[in-house]
């Protein structure tokens, strides 16, 4: 029996950098315990454009990004490919796969690795299926949610993830919904597995609700919602404010507070405004903006009810954070929501309108939960027992294909 690890190379641009910190956390959470079992490497590319003034900072500032970097002990390399905005977007998997092609053609040199694993179907997955017939290694890619979701409906973009996971040797899925779209789609069911998110258990845990308010600088009476999450309109905040605003004669000492940092795509930011002031709950909704990881526990500690009325997911972490700090919750059945809220005690799905959110959180708010038992069973899935997961098919793979080689 050989004790030879296999060399995994990580192809993703959702990846932290110096430019954007918290860029695909959930990604690295994956990548930092697969790394203890496999030999492993980061590619996470940046995109490059000429500064142009009528663009802003957005693409220029990844020329700030170092070309390598350390993460966790993990080398991560930041190769540049051009994009070209607003246009051709269609090509960017092309882009990518040409940006990318020579220095994954160096790097194999002194790091010879046996398969990719590719993060997001397009442009990444895509990008991972040329490269992958260029250096003639298998590959997988793991859907994470919008990529199937939104993208794999797009005329312009289906073709080439439709391609992408046909050639694909495996596709991680990180819920069954997201499974039964990618089968759907044509995708062969034997090559499709479904591997969840997991969490850091040292980071998120019970913490006593006084001193999480205290740590806050929250009132320490009265009833909190909480939802975490980018402000953008799928995420559904202001059909959470809505439905606060309905609670809001029956529930005096009821408020929200949103952690989320705005989005520039879907902006919910002013819709969110509009439902509170129409409500005339305008003090009582709170928007916090972006926090730093570590003080999550203390936002998931001092609430009574997560919501999180989403339209569509994959695997929504910030769900199984809430649960392991013990927090119920109030959901929609969608993405991989269901396969989280497995048990009324843990929290409650509900129809995503107003009416079926304010039902839940009245349920939610009128019950007595056991937040030790929710902590414990949130607890359980751990980022390690996803990376042995996907080791094991990532494992299956490599050996198909040869490895180790003799």
């Amino acid at each position: 029996m050989t004790t030879q690890r296999p060399k995994v190379l990580t192809f993703t641009t959702l990846f932290p950098n110096r430019e954007q910190p918290s860029h695909g956390l959930f990604v690295r959470e994956r990548i930092v315990e697969l790394a203890k079992l496999v030999d492993l490497q980061v590619v996470a590319p940046v995109p490059w454009f000429p500064r142009i003034r009528v663009l802003g900072e957005r693409y220029y500032r990844f020329s700030r990004v170092p070309r390598l970097e350390h993460q966790n002990g993990i080398v991560v390399d930041h190769p540049r490919f051009p994009v070209i905005p607003r246009v051709f977007k269609a090509a960017d998997g092309v882009l990518l796969a040409a940006g990318c092609s020579l220095w994954l053609r160096k790097l194999r040199r002194g790091f010879r690795f046996d398969l990719i694993d590719a993060h997001w179907a397009y442009p990444d997955g895509v990008a991972a299926a040329i490269l992958a017939k260029l250096l003639n290694v298998p590959f997988a890619v793991t859907v994470r949610g919008d990529d199937i979701n939104v993208f794999l409906h797009q005329y312009w973009r289906r073709p080439w993830i439709r391609w992408a996971l046909q050639e694909a040797d495996l596709v991680i899925a990180l819920s069954s919904e997201l499974k039964e779209i990618v089968v759907s789609s044509g995708i062969h069911d034997s090559k499709v597995a479904v591997i969840g998110n997991g969490i850091n258990a040292d980071a998120f845990t019970l913490v006593d609700r006084e001193v999480a308010r205290a740590r806050l600088g929250l009132a320490g009476e009265g009833r909190i919602i909480l939802s975490v999450g980018r402000l953008h309109e799928s995420k559904g905040h202001s059909l959470l404010v809505e439905a606060v605003g309905r609670l809001a004669s029956r529930f005096r000492d009821l408020s929200v507070y949103i952690v989320g940092s705005p989005d520039h795509e879907a902006d919910a930011g002013p819709a969110i405004r509009d439902a509170a002031v129409r409500y005339d709950i305008l003090g009582r909704v709170h928007l916090v903006g972006a926090q730093e990881p570590s003080m999550l526990k203390y936002w998931y500690g001092a609430a009574d009810v997560f919501c999180l009325p989403t339209a569509r997911e994959g695997s929504a972490n910030v769900l199984l954070e809430a649960i392991a700090c013990g927090l119920p919750c109030v959901t929609t059945p969608v993405g991989g929501n269901p396969d989280v809220i497995d048990s009324r005690d843990i929290g409650i799905l509900s129809s995503r309108d107003v009416e079926g959110i304010a039902n839940g959180i009245a349920a939610a708010l009128v019950r007595s939960w056991d937040r030790g038992s929710i902590s414990e069973h949130g607890r359980r899935r751990t980022w390690g027992t996803v990376a042995q997961e996907c080791n094991a098919r990532l494992l299956a793979v490599a050996r198909s294909r040869g490895w180790p080689e003799v």
